[in-house]
């Protein structure tokens, strides 16, 4: 799709950085923010979708929390991304990497996008309801964040076990050949709850009577915890 003010993104970033960085509380900050680097990649380069989806819950945040006129756009723009080049319509879920033009340069299925793009998802859905956008209703939005909720736990763990396969095929299937099929390493884990509470509180911020489906994410965050 047609790029739009990336240099000025890139602009808007570095200041929303800075000011994420500064925060004095961890609950302001973007989920795993001490992951994200202080420049963007060039435009014209690929791009793996775990950052695609980091960028649209990093600027969806500052949506809520810093200004809905600044950000709003550049999260719209990063959601049509995620949504119409990342996300495979056949088997579901977001593929691994994408030529610059957006275009699938991998379609493997790693665990840590899926629950990036979860997360995501939530958050923007979050900044639509702030912005009374309806260009994509929050309630549109927060349903692909369950969705994506739904397709980690349905495909994602290792049958009998309270574990995940962090590396998966286009079909979902175990990528024996990474050699993934004993699971996450207990760090990994972690932070796979942690994308389970994000969404929590994401869901408890749009629908706080959604109670069935908020005991269904704390529980199964738990039992990663």
């Amino acid at each position: 799709m047609p790029r739009f003010g990336y240099n000025d993104m890139k602009e808007k970033y570095e200041k929303l950085f800075d000011y994420y960085k500064d925060a004095s509380s961890e609950l302001v900050k973007p989920f795993l923010f001490e992951q994200m680097k202080k420049e963007l990649p060039d435009e014209n380069d690929e791009v793996d979708v775990y950052l695609l989806c980091q960028l649209l819950e990093f600027f969806s945040k500052a949506v809520r929390l810093v200004s809905e006129d600044e950000y709003l756009e550049s999260a719209d723009y990063l959601y049509e991304r995620v949504v119409h080049e990342a996300f495979d319509t056949t088997c579901g879920g977001y593929y691994e990497r994408l030529k610059s033009e957006g275009s699938v340069l991998s379609d493997k299925k790693l665990l840590k996008t899926q629950y990036m793009a979860m997360v995501a998802l939530g958050e923007y859905a979050c900044a639509k309801k702030i912005s009374k956008d309806e260009e994509y209703h929050y309630t549109a939005v927060l349903n692909r964040a369950l969705a994506q909720y739904t397709m980690i736990t349905h495909y994602a763990i290792i049958k009998g076990t309270e574990n995940l396969y962090p590396v998966m095929n286009k079909d979902w299937s175990a990528s024996e050949a990474d050699g993934t099929s004993s699971g996450l390493n207990p760090d990994d884990k972690e932070c796979v709850a942690k994308a389970f509470r994000h969404l929590y509180a994401e869901l408890a911020f749009i629908d706080p009577k959604a109670t069935a489906t908020l005991n269904l994410i704390s529980e199964t965050a738990s039992k990663f915890e």
